[in-house]
């Protein structure tokens, strides 16, 4: 029998966390759990490191109508689930995107979403992001970007509509995330 790791996420954790995101008051663009995980990837492979209170603030900026033991539950999830990115590509395992565990009818919608909260948290941080190798960190970053869809310029257009190019950056998602961590982490080691 394997022993428990504290801080993997259960499917329970998960629908708690997106009662807490899908709250009826909450505005119409909120992250979903993809968005989250793809957030809170970003920030543990990015140059800035937050806080599990700041990661909370930032996901549940909108989200006033939580009480203090919803925020508190909130930050313990988000806290088992950055201490699992960070574990995971610290020994150097690539992550293992929950949108691999998607059903095909929702899959492209999750990988959306990811992608879309990967680049929410890069955005937080731009600057930072760019101040090693902005050249390298925007070749890194193209990918996720392209597959986020939050860009409708045209070079983004070109590529969103070549599928080829969109599968091969989908199937990149792991060694970028790898890359941008060893990026900014390696000398850490």
């Amino acid at each position: 029998m394997g022993s428990s790791i504290p801080y993997l996420i259960s499917d329970q954790d998960i629908d708690t966390l997106e009662d807490f995101l899908f709250e009826d008051d909450m505005v119409e663009d909120t992250l979903d759990y993809y968005g989250v995980h793809g957030l809170i990837c970003s920030s543990v492979v990015g140059p800035i490191e937050k806080s599990d209170k700041e990661l909370t603030n930032l996901i549940f900026i909108d989200h006033k109508g939580l009480s203090p033991e919803q925020w508190e539950a909130a930050e313990a999830i988000i806290t088992k689930l950055r201490n699992n990115i960070s574990s995971e590509l610290s020994i150097g395992n690539t992550i293992d995107l929950p949108i691999y565990d998607t059903d095909e009818e929702h899959y492209e919608d999750a990988l959306i979403n990811w992608c879309g909260g990967f680049i929410e948290g890069f955005l937080e941080d731009e600057s930072e992001w760019f101040a090693r190798s902005q050249e390298l960190v925007a070749e890194l970053l193209l990918p996720i970007m392209s597959l986020s869809q939050l860009f409708d310029d045209e070079d983004f257009a070109e590529l969103n509509d070549n599928q080829k190019i969109m599968d091969q950056f989908e199937e990149q998602l792991p060694e970028l995330i790898t890359d941008l961590f060893l990026l900014f982490h390696a000398e850490n080691k």
